[in-house]
């Protein structure tokens, strides 16, 4: 056998031994679920669903939400997603079993004006593994920087009735004389 053939037959022996050991962890690793590796447990949100009173622009707005383990095994949270960029949240990794934690939300209501509804998924090591919980407000503008609808209504109706004015009476308004039915013109002083 030449140096060659041997060095041919010696990879091929480590290649068939290699590949041999990467199809068993493959087949060991699909043979076990995640829940086998990891225990699952149960998770309660304390009112998951609320309303809160309207907060001006700018302001910002801090929830607490309160995630309580009801299972035996250790809680742990993977991840809170907000349904909107303008939320953060901050939250504990893991809470032991039969005790409670607590998930911070920050709204920024900067970039928002009226009803705002945010929905929040939280991630974690439980049947479902998805749990979502809901707040809402309404994010109302600083009245000294924004016009109001009656603000609005009232300019308009006043431009209105100044453009119908101008459409009935014409230019005589601006003339600064009247026209008596005699055809006569006189000046009209400040105390007409």
């Amino acid at each position: 056998m030449t140096v060659q053939s041997k060095y041919t037959f010696f990879s091929k022996g480590i290649s068939l031994v290699s590949k041999a050991f990467v199809l068993s962890l493959l087949l060991l690793a699909c043979s076990t679920s995640p829940e086998d590796i990891q225990q699952l447990t149960t998770l309660e949100v304390e009112d998951p669903y609320r309303k809160y009173f309207p907060v001006l622009q700018g302001q910002p707005l801090s929830i607490v939400f309160k995630v309580e383990n009801t299972g035996d095994s250790p809680l742990r949270i993977f991840n809170v997603l907000p349904s909107c960029g303008c939320t953060t949240a901050k939250f504990p990794r893991a809470i032991a079993p039969g005790g409670f934690g607590v998930i911070e939300l920050e709204f920024n209501s900067n970039k928002n004006i009226g009803h705002v509804g945010i929905y929040t998924t939280l991630v974690a090591n439980t049947k479902d593994k998805y749990h979502t919980f809901f707040f809402e407000t309404n994010v109302v503008p600083d009245a000294l920087y924004i016009k109001d609808y009656e603000q609005i209504y009232y300019e308009q109706m006043q431009d209105e009735k100044g453009f119908m004015q101008s459409a009935v009476d014409g230019e005589a308004n601006q003339k600064g004389y009247i026209v008596d039915s005699t055809e006569e013109r006189r000046w009209r002083t400040s105390r007409d």
